[in-house]
């Protein structure tokens, strides 16, 4: 019997939605009693992420076939359906006893929101429960999946502890041995056209980042603490581990969030069904297989590294080019492409820091430090936590080769006179709204692991700062002895 291939759909669809690409898996030779499409209910405010990928298991119990614990299968996932799949897998533990990881053989990514989407935070909106809400009358009318839309959400919790789960731990969850899973991940390199371009944001798919999509991550750890803890080092990054499997984007040419699934491209379709042989008697070598996915996708990656304002859409697109042509700036500059950073701020105690501030800052010739403008931010907090931040990042040329001196200033303010934050790295400072920030320089990330820039990627940068009652040095107002 053939191995048994489940689809799941994202956020706000259904399973119908599958049926091209059904279609042209079938006419690839997978025989159509194979496919088993989900069908899961998103538009409902009381629902999680992880409920849902409780339903997952429950209909994987009753299945007749995948009912049983050791039955081997492959999975296709479209955008939310990563992280339902991902929160799937987690629920069974580590790498060493999780069943679940070694009856998943293939697991392939079609826009994949690993790391959540720019329009999560929008749906909360009652113009985003008119566009995506639930329209069928009943006691989900108009609901737009508020929990769902949270654990969707650009730098949330959800996908930071899922992260620490299976792609940063210290046993990853995707590595190159016989119990995990060959993954792949494909994404459109074209935003939104028509009346939807509205929904477009700069370096996505429409709906997806392109740099929010793959599974290759790393964590920085910025630990400006008296005593960094474990007596680590004040900077340090997590290596490209020899074992981790090598997890990039895929750019599929001339398709957007949608039509990558509506409208499947032959290329990718016969990709994706080669894929799901890697590793079996008579199919690729996973090496093999993926040089050939690479050698494919360049010729989607142009579109993809150029000024936002060529692609971006809407009013904002057309302010934006009106901008860059005042300015002088060729719309057409191409750049290394995109990289998010995650960022989670707290004190010694794991406390998050809701009120932060980050600026990268460039050496220049004349030995002095200034902001580091080339490389574009756009900083979107956490709604429900604002320690936690997503920063989507431009890369300038010639940025991830390290060749740059670069250094991060960071401040943070309690609120009150009462406490301050202190970061320490060449000397203490305590922090505040008009204190001058901490400097920490990020040339050297320790051990030869490089530059912390790397197009079309996702890094996690935790910070930890001291958390002080004032003043330093004596008793606090915070807390006296009464005098007898």
């Amino acid at each position: 019997m053939a191995r048994p291939l489940v689809l799941i759909h994202g956020y706000s669809a259904e399973g119908k939605d599958f049926a091209n690409l059904k279609q042209a898996l079938v006419s690839r030779g997978i025989d159509s009693k194979d496919i088993n499409i989900c069908n899961y209910i998103s538009l409902n405010n009381e629902i999680t992420i992880k409920d849902i990928a409780e339903g997952l298991d429950r209909a994987f119990r009753a299945h007749e076939v995948l009912g049983s614990e050791t039955q081997e299968f492959d999975c296709i996932v479209h955008s939310t359906g990563m992280l339902v799949l991902r929160a799937w897998l987690a629920n069974a533990g580590a790498p060493g006893t999780n069943a679940r990881l070694k009856r998943l053989k293939h697991l392939v990514g079609l826009a994949p929101a690993t790391w959540g989407s720019p329009q999560a935070h929008k749906g909360r909106t009652w113009l985003g429960a008119m566009v995506k809400g639930n329209r069928q009358l009943g006691p989900d009318f108009l609901n737009a999946g508020d929990l769902v839309l949270d654990g969707l959400e650009l730098g949330g919790k959800f996908t930071w502890d899922l992260a620490h789960l299976d792609l940063l731990g210290a046993a990853p969850f995707y590595d190159t041995g016989d119990s995990s899973p060959y993954v792949a991940v494909f994404i459109g390199n074209t935003p939104y056209d028509g009346v939807a371009k509205v929904a477009n944001d700069p370096g996505t798919d429409g709906t997806v980042r392109w740099s929010g999509c793959s599974l290759n991550a790393r964590k920085i750890v910025m630990d400006l603490t008296r005593v960094p803890l474990a007596n680590a080092s004040r900077l340090s990054i997590t290596p490209w581990a020899d074992n981790r499997l090598d997890i990039p984007m895929i750019a599929v040419d001339g398709r957007n969030h949608g039509t990558l699934i509506s409208n499947p491209e032959d290329g990718m379709v016969d990709l994706v069904a080669a894929f799901l042989k890697v590793g079996d008697p008579g199919g690729e070598a996973h090496e093999a297989w993926l040089a050939r996915a690479k050698k494919y996708g360049e010729a989607a990656l142009p579109k993809m590294m150029v000024n936002p304002a060529a692609a971006a859409g809407g009013l904002e697109g057309d302010m934006k080019k009106l901008v860059e042509h005042a300015l002088g700036h060729n719309a057409e500059t191409v750049y290394e492409g995109w990289q998010q950073f995650v960022v989670l701020a707290c004190d010694e105690r794991g406390d998050g820091i809701n009120d932060y501030m980050i600026e990268v800052q460039t050496k220049e010739a004349d030995g002095q430090w200034v902001p580091f403008d080339a490389m574009s931010t756009d900083v979107h907090a956490y709604r429900a936590d604002p320690s936690y931040r997503c920063l989507h990042v431009r890369l300038p040329a010639g940025l991830s080769g390290g060749s740059l001196k670069l250094r991060v200033q960071i401040n943070a303010s309690t609120g009150t006179e009462l406490l301050a934050y202190q970061g320490y790295s060449s000397e203490p400072r305590e922090l505040g709204p008009t204190a001058e920030p901490v400097t920490i320089d990020v040339d050297d990330l320790g051990g030869g692991n490089g530059s912390m820039f790397c197009p079309f990627t996702t890094t996690l940068i935790q910070i930890v700062l001291n958390r002080e009652p004032m003043p330093l040095g004596q008793v606090s107002r915070l807390l006296t002895f009464l005098q007898s």
